[in-house]
């Protein structure tokens, strides 16, 4: 199994932190990405042995588990979402995500 954190902040680093010290996943199995990997979590992360990229397209194709550890967008309204489309039913398991998503909600 891998997983895979768009986003390599403190949340991303928290939960790896976690998995890893729990046993529940090899670091060696995870990939992050960043648009900036000079973040100190981003060289925390790196040094735990994780892979790091500045692809979240790259996360997507490599990952069996996907977490979404960014901020929120902001307060613009109610309408505003972020959405991740992952291939339909992967492995035969799972919902598309439209299906989760407000009807105005991009999903890309």
């Amino acid at each position: 199994m891998s997983v895979g954190f768009i986003g390599a902040g403190q949340l991303a680093h928290a939960l790896v932190k976690g998995f890893t010290a729990a046993g529940v996943i090899a670091t060696q199995r995870i990939i992050a990405s960043s648009p900036d990997t000079d973040l100190p979590t981003v060289a925390g992360l790196r040094k735990m042995g994780a892979i790091i990229t500045t692809s979240n397209k790259e996360v997507v194709n490599k990952s069996d588990v996907l977490f979404l550890a960014v901020k929120p967008i902001g307060f613009w309204g109610q309408s505003e979402h972020l959405c991740v489309c992952v291939r339909e039913n992967r492995q035969g398991r799972g919902t598309p995500i439209q299906t989760h998503c407000a009807e105005e909600t991009l999903v890309a």
